[in-house]
């Protein structure tokens, strides 16, 4: 709907982009600085994946002994030199065991993006939905200041035609006044709207835009039973299968890690003695795990283990606390908003068409016909608070049972 000239600016003669809610999100995402710490965190957790697969390194070393002495000893005479290497074997497969641990810690990583995901689609979907209801709190704004207009214009006709007083095209242009300003609050909160929306896109975003989408209200609100029930394949609590492979990944590192790994070293020895002589040395070396057997981190990774079912339960007591609250919102905006729209908008819609008509026949005032269009406006007003309600419910909803690999 338009608006009559002298009420507001006129638009711009440029088209206006038209974004939905897919270009939304796609816009939202590159923007979004917790995807953007998961990516680093991802690269991070690449760099673990090939650190772990590497063996020790080989230590090489010299050493000299006998010289600077006394005796036999003096000078170099006595001296002995070896050259020589030695390696760290590890024991139990602890290489695999690291690299393990730290693929799993890579797939937390994916998980946490999920969870991003999820939460940025449901930010971008509310301020979305927010513009679309208040483009269309607009447009209705618009019909009552464009019907209001038209009912001063037909109010002060009859005036100079002696068919009406000078009280009800008052309450005309009252009338109109009071529409003009319920529009200029609907634009201001549009553009406010709007402007959330944008702040989900970075600050160099265009904010003249409209949105294009449908607010369905559906015919049936979901069972709650089926809600709770898919709970149990989300993203949310998806998660700590994740987090108890690699719980269970440390638990077999630190198994392993009780297992001590041994040295082994080899090289040549130089003599100084008789004009030189040469010898190979060669020799090995365990720990003797007396005390320490690891027996500590054993105990707190397997807690750990243990510790991740409580964890799951402690988030999916806390999702569903959250998704009651909503679910009890969406039934109740849900009857509301249907009452509404089977009930009293028929009803309005009747009353008025009733009492334009005998209105033309002379049956009733201009007053009637303003009360009655004003009730209409009421219901619809009503009408969109309900389905306002609805969404915002329904959104909180599809959060908390966003299922595992969706993609929005």
């Amino acid at each position: 709907m338009g608006v009559s000239a002298g009420t507001l600016p006129a638009e711009p003669t440029s088209a206006v982009e038209t974004i939905t809610l897919q270009t939304a999100l796609h816009r939202a995402i590159p923007n979004d600085p917790r995807l953007g710490l998961n990516s680093a965190l991802a690269d991070a957790a690449d760099g673990q994946i090939e650190q772990a697969d590497l063996p020790p390194n080989p230590v090489v070393g010299a050493e000299v002994e006998n010289f600077l002495g006394t005796g036999p000893i003096t000078g170099v005479q006595g001296l002995e030199v070896t050259l020589g290497f030695s390696q760290v074997i590890e024991t139990a497969d602890k290489q695999a065991r690291r690299t393990a641990l730290a693929r799993r810690e890579r797939d937390i990583v994916d998980w946490q993006r999920e969870v991003a995901l999820s939460e940025l689609e449901a930010e971008v979907r509310a301020s979305f939905t927010e513009i679309l209801l208040a483009q269309e709190s607009v447009e209705l704004r618009q019909e009552q200041l464009e019907l209001a207009e038209q009912s001063e214009r037909e109010t002060a006709r009859l005036v100079e035609a002696a068919r009406s007083s000078q009280v009800e095209l008052s309450r005309a242009v009252l009338a109109v006044r009071q529409q003009r300003y319920a529009l200029e609050q609907a634009l201001r909160y549009l553009s406010v709207a709007k402007a959330n929306l944008v702040m989900l896109w970075g600050p160099q975003a265009e904010a003249d835009f409209d949105v294009e989408g449908t607010i369905r209200l559906e015919p049936d609100v979901p069972a709650f039973s089926d809600l709770v029930a898919s709970l149990t394949n989300t993203v949310h609590l998806g998660q700590y299968e994740a987090l108890r492979s690699s719980r269970e990944a440390a638990l077999e590192l630190e198994k392993a890690q009780a297992v001590p790994d041994f040295e082994v070293f080899a090289g040549g020895r130089y003599f100084n003695e008789d004009n030189g002589n040469f010898g190979f040395v060669a020799g090995i070396e365990v720990p003797w795990p007396l005390f320490d057997r690891n027996q500590g981190n054993i105990r707190t990774a397997r807690a750990q283990v243990r510790a991740v079912e409580y964890e799951r339960e402690a988030l999916r007591r806390e999702l569903l606390i959250r998704l009651n609250r909503a679910y009890q919102a969406l039934t109740s905006a849900h009857a509301e908003a249907m009452s509404v729209q089977e009930q009293l908008m028929p009803g309005a819609e009747q009353a008025l068409a009733d009492i334009s008509a005998g209105y033309e026949r002379g049956q009733y005032t201009q007053l009637d016909v303003l009360s009655s269009r004003e009730t209409l406006f009421e219901v619809r007003e009503a009408y969109l608070g309900a389905l306002q309600r609805y969404t915002a419910a329904q959104i909180e909803i599809q959060t908390l049972t966003r299922p595992v690999n969706g993609r929005p």
